[in-house]
């Protein structure tokens, strides 16, 4: 009965910690970009910026995330945002104002939910980034809305696009993307249990470019 019980304790346990894991390569991140740069410092763990964790986040972060995926408790600048360990300023790509742009996200381990871009222009907030700035500027993906539902499982690359404001042009912009999970179960708005519903992990990573 021992075995049994510890069998099934270990077995809850492992679902618990299943997650999803990807990152935006194109344009590529910041904590990514050693994987085209050698003069970048790698980051070995891209994949895996899910702002502390579903646990940290939530329980002990009120559902707070950093700007760019790290621990909110980090002391600032955390290590993906400007300023810190790989937010070295570097601007990846330039884009024309109000483009269609194509956009890359790799997922290495899949749990359905949602992608969504937010853009803050540095230029217009004294080179800071916050989650102000972030909040001016939510863009919309080729699904034709903000949100870019994974409709399957599949783990691999996911290649849609985003389009820019048409008002926005900056020497250096902070393109962040965000990935909502959507495996765990939770309560709906509406009172309703269902999967994908209350908390849920994240995953988020930033990207240096420039807009002309």
């Amino acid at each position: 009965m021992k075995v049994c019980t510890l069998v099934v304790v270990f077995a809850i346990v492992g679902i618990i910690e299943v997650t999803g894991h990807g990152m935006l390569l194109n344009p590529v991140n910041r904590g990514s970009r050693w994987r085209y740069d050698h003069t970048a410092i790698a980051d070995y763990n891209d994949n895996g910026n899910f702002c502390g964790g579903f646990y940290v986040q939530h329980s002990v972060n009120g559902g707070k995330c950093g700007l760019c995926g790290d621990d909110y408790r980090a002391p600032t600048p955390r290590e993906h945002e400007d300023g810190g360990k790989y937010g070295q300023g570097v601007v990846v790509a330039n884009y024309q104002r109000g483009a269609t742009i194509p956009v890359s996200v790799l997922i290495t381990a899949n749990h359905l939910g949602y992608f969504y871009f937010n853009l803050c222009n540095l230029d217009t907030n004294n080179g800071r980034e916050s989650d102000a700035c972030f909040a001016q500027y939510s863009l919309k993906t080729s699904s034709g809305t903000p949100q870019y539902y994974l409709n399957s499982a599949a783990v691999g690359y996911y290649n849609f696009t985003v389009t820019l404001p048409a008002n926005v042009a900056c020497k250096r912009c902070v393109l962040q993307w965000t990935y909502h999970v959507g495996n765990n179960w939770g309560y709906c708005d509406d009172g309703t249990g269902k999967l994908g519903c209350g908390p849920q992990e994240n995953f988020r990573t930033c990207s240096d470019i420039s807009i002309s």
